[in-house]
């Protein structure tokens, strides 16, 4: 027993985060969920209620696992998914100012959860990671410093030796699963990902653009990336007292997630990606910086309450977390011959901890292409929707990601060029009638025929010729 014990307190030596660090995160956590908020609160009644793309008697119809829940889904009037907006930010609140951070933390995970089951086809990468570390903030001792908790003495010492560790696997399973589901040449042989991925106009930037032209660069940029997220699971996990080698991956997960936010639309996934991975900044670094804050008298030890049964019963429920989405990962991975039982699938959906980083995996997507709004009224006059004319072009904008108002949108458009889920364009094609003709009164259409027009990136900068595919004919009944 007294082995066992010295080795788990080596181990704890080994993977321990600094206070200050998941304070930190935190506070950017909380912000995030602020903004994703306000952001998605613009295309309330659009992307929330029956009057929007995804009515409630429809939710459980596509998309719908065992298990999954929906508080947004009781009822598809505005004022109710106001108020839910409303009481989840308050409860973001909680969390940002570490006031009863646990409890806050508890209701935000579960409303985010609620909230992301609602629609599901605005989802990206991103809000699976989120929902993940407000989890795992359930057990992180994330209030003991920079919290109104630490300053009233509310707060609790409940951290277990598997608590911390639990949060860097789940940072690494993020980079080591995403880089194991890269299997087309083009991420090893060829080194075509980060030029395709530049090649889809409905997400490159404007660095993006100037990138672009650079073939040798897009080459050194994909090994880059690849080899940058084969790295960072094994700074996390190697096991270091001083934090070096973790400190290394914030930094190779940082400068990965900036590469992003500069050349390519992904809305809040950036950020989220390196927030997320504050946590791995060790304590010398707060020590050496000008965070040196009175941190290590700012809990008073007096104050802090011991309860070991509530130790073991996060230790336990941690570790079990732990299994679960190690099995969850792997059986994403073809070669892996287990799956969780039905009942077993069930809780975890529940709890929403599935999850899956393949990003650009097997390889980066060749489709694009853009949308055209091609309107008639009741005499047959045509009209443009996007660009409001009384001529349809059916030609490429200049910068067709403008064309979207948030990234909640372009995922919505990405789903629906699949052939998975034509489902959503007769509803897309009936919501953007509606909101016309309620807009426009004097400009009436009384059908609304939706194109897109797509194009497969091929190599050395060419494209196929754009196809007119007729995605949907609809009226406002």
């Amino acid at each position: 027993m007294y082995r066992l014990k010295k080795i788990l307190l080596e181990f704890r030596k080994n993977y321990n985060a600094d206070p200050r660090a998941l304070a930190i995160m935190r506070i950017g956590i909380a912000l995030i969920v602020i903004c994703d908020l306000a952001i998605r609160m613009c295309d309330l009644e659009a992307h929330y209620t029956d009057a929007g793309i995804w009515p409630t008697d429809l939710i459980k119809n596509f998309g719908w696992n065992h298990g999954y829940w929906s508080a947004h889904a009781l009822s598809g009037g505005y004022e109710f998914q106001l108020i839910l907006f409303v009481l989840h930010f308050i409860c973001a609140l909680g969390v940002l100012f570490g006031f009863r951070t646990r409890l806050s933390t508890m209701l935000t995970w579960l409303l985010t959860i609620s909230l992301h089951n609602r629609n599901i086809f605005i989802l990206q990468s991103g809000d699976d990671l989120l929902r993940m570390v407000l989890f795992w903030g359930l057990f992180l001792p994330w209030n003991q410093v920079y919290s109104l908790d630490a300053k009233a003495g509310r707060v609790r010492n409940i951290s277990n030796v598997w608590v911390v560790p639990g949060y860097f696997a789940l940072i690494a399973s993020v980079y080591f699963f995403s880089v194991i589901l890269k299997t087309d040449p083009e991420w090893h042989s060829q080194g075509l990902a980060v030029y395709y991925a530049l090649s889809l106009e409905q997400l490159r930037l404007p660095l993006g653009d100037f990138i672009y032209n650079y073939p040798g660069l897009l080459k050194i940029l994909t090994h880059l990336v690849y080899y940058t997220e084969f790295l960072v699971p094994i700074f996390i996990l190697l096991p270091s007292r001083s934090g070096r080698s973790r400190l290394l991956a914030f930094a190779m997960i940082f400068m990965l997630h900036v590469g992003f936010a500069l050349t390519l639309y992904v809305g809040l996934f950036y950020i989220i990606g390196i927030v997320s991975a504050i946590g791995l900044i060790p304590g010398f670094v707060f020590d050496k910086l000008w965070l040196k804050l009175r941190t290590r008298t700012a809990i008073p030890k007096t104050k802090i309450l011991n309860q070991t049964w509530l130790i073991n019963s996060f230790g336990f429920l941690s570790a079990f977390a732990v299994c679960i989405c190690l099995i969850i990962n792997l059986s994403t991975v073809g070669w892996f011959p287990y799956r969780l039982r039905d009942e077993i699938n069930t809780v975890t959906n529940a709890l929403r901890l599935n999850q899956y980083w393949g990003m650009f995996s097997p390889g980066v997507l060749k489709e694009d292409g853009w949308f055209v709004y091609h309107g008639m009224d009741s005499i047959g006059r045509q009209w443009d929707l996007r660009r409001n004319e009384d001529y349809v072009d059916y030609s490429k904008p200049q910068h067709i990601v403008s064309m979207y108002k948030s990234d909640r949108w372009r995922k919505l458009a990405e789903n629906m060029q699949s052939n998975n889920y034509t489902f959503l364009r007769p509803l897309y094609c009936k919501y953007i009638l509606r909101k016309w003709n309620k807009e426009h009164p004097k400009k009436k259409l009384f059908t609304l025929n939706l194109y897109f027009m797509q194009k497969t990136n091929l190599e050395n900068y060419k494209t196929t010729v754009p196809e007119k595919k007729l995605h949907c004919v609809c009226d406002e009944h």
